[in-house]
């Protein structure tokens, strides 16, 4: 009978010893494609989110006073504020980004301030003392209200006290309880309102009354002590035949758009606060549109007659010559990523963004390219303000500037 041979026991383990090596090759292989894929899948939805945010950012800016007046309020509108909702994730209630002027907002279709970390709670130029060596902008878009009117529906006939901005007007049919309503002023600004309570209409006194945002009824929209808060020296006789515009009380909103990375603990996000009538009481939270934004930067495009003359930074000449808008965001992926940020000029991780001219373009008619500022990466921030990087080291992530030019299309229309 023929004996049957096993394997020996070398045999075995050195079988054991290929297998276990080809399974950790296979595994290896694997892990490796697993991390890959993983990585790319969440580089493009880092990418996605912030062409989602510039979709948005589009549409508002491209939208920018419309429905406002803005031949008849060429110099601005004084508006109230309604408070905003405490921080949230990271997302603190922000400042609209326009001037005040006695301390009342100064809007403007479109504007832009640097933020600071006071207001936005988060600012590159002081990362738990690291400057990144660029600033971040906050930018505001206003929209008007759901009737459009560009001309004057009234005039004001008399007013009765300028502490207040109740007034009498030849007639009250055009307005509503709870319409937005805009005074034009002496100075071709104007103060905007929001007609409040019951009864206050159709009385048989024509009185329109918006109660300076005091009492029960009051609406946060107006700004406090009337007239006389947005210009002391105002008088009664001044305001008298001035216009009264009613907005409606549909479609009215003020979006401001800002950078929050709950100081320093949270991955930096760009996120958008809207102020609409309907929410005069607070307004809502602010809406996360994109992780992984650690900078914006605006540009606007100045010029008259619908010709574009230059770009500078915001501010640089009068916001109703404002035809477009250049902004760049800066996306951070938000995983670590085995590509490293190339060396700027100084020899340190760095990324060129556009830099902020300051000149008048309407009166330098210079359309002068905008200079280069780097983004300098951070590499050793601290536990508690490393803004969602392992270690506090930033370098080791992959980042891309976005660059997109919005037309502002109803400052040209009216124009």
């Amino acid at each position: 009978m023929r004996r049957v041979h096993g394997f020996t026991l070398t045999e075995l383990l050195v079988a054991l010893v290929i297998s276990a090596l080809a399974a950790i090759a296979i595994y290896g292989a694997f892990s490796s494609l697993l991390s890959v894929s993983s990585q790319t899948r969440a580089q493009g939805n880092a990418w996605q989110q912030a062409r989602t945010a510039l979709a948005m950012l589009s549409d508002a800016i491209e939208g920018a006073g419309y429905g406002l007046p803005l031949n008849n309020c060429a110099q601005g509108i004084y508006v109230g504020i309604p408070p905003t909702q405490p921080a949230q994730n990271g997302a603190p209630s922000p400042t609209v980004a326009d001037p005040t002027i006695n301390g009342n907002t100064l809007v403007t279709p479109v504007a832009a301030v640097q933020q600071t970390n006071a207001l936005y709670g988060y600012n590159p130029e002081n990362i738990s003392g690291f400057n990144a060596g660029v600033h971040t902008d906050a930018l505001t878009v206003v929209t008007g209200g759901g009737n459009y009117a560009t001309t004057p529906a009234t005039q004001i006939t008399q007013v009765s006290s300028v502490d207040a901005a109740n007034f009498f007007v030849s007639s009250t049919a055009p307005f509503s309880v709870g319409d937005m309503t805009l005074v034009v002023l002496p100075d071709a600004s104007c103060l905007m309102g929001q007609v409040t309570g019951p009864n206050n209409l159709g009385n048989g006194a024509n009185n329109v009354v918006e109660n300076a945002g005091q009492g029960a009824n009051a609406s946060a929209f107006n700004v406090p002590n009337g007239f006389a808060g947005v210009d002391p020296a105002v008088t009664a006789a001044a305001l008298a035949n001035a216009g009264v515009i009613d907005l409606g009380n549909q479609g009215f909103s003020i979006d401001t758009f800002y950078i929050a990375d709950a100081g320093g603990s949270a991955v930096p996000s760009l996120y958008m606060q809207q102020i609409q009538a309907a929410d005069s009481a607070q307004a809502p939270l602010p809406q996360l549109l994109a992780r992984g934004v650690v900078d914006m930067r605006v540009q606007f495009g100045y010029g008259t007659q619908g010709a574009l003359i230059g770009y500078a930074a915001p501010g640089a000449a009068p916001a109703a010559d404002v035809l477009a808008v250049r902004l760049q965001l800066l996306v951070r992926d938000t995983r670590p990523s085995p590509g490293a940020v190339p060396d700027g000029p100084n020899g340190v991780p760095a990324i060129a963004l556009m830099g902020m001219s300051t000149a008048n373009p309407l009166v330098t008619h210079v359309n002068a390219a905008p200079t280069t500022v780097y983004y300098a990466v951070p590499t050793q921030l601290p536990a508690a303000a490393a803004t969602g990087c392992v270690a506090g080291n930033c370098a080791r992530y992959l980042y891309h500037v976005f660059d997109l030019v919005i037309p502002v299309r109803n400052d040209i229309w009216n124009q």
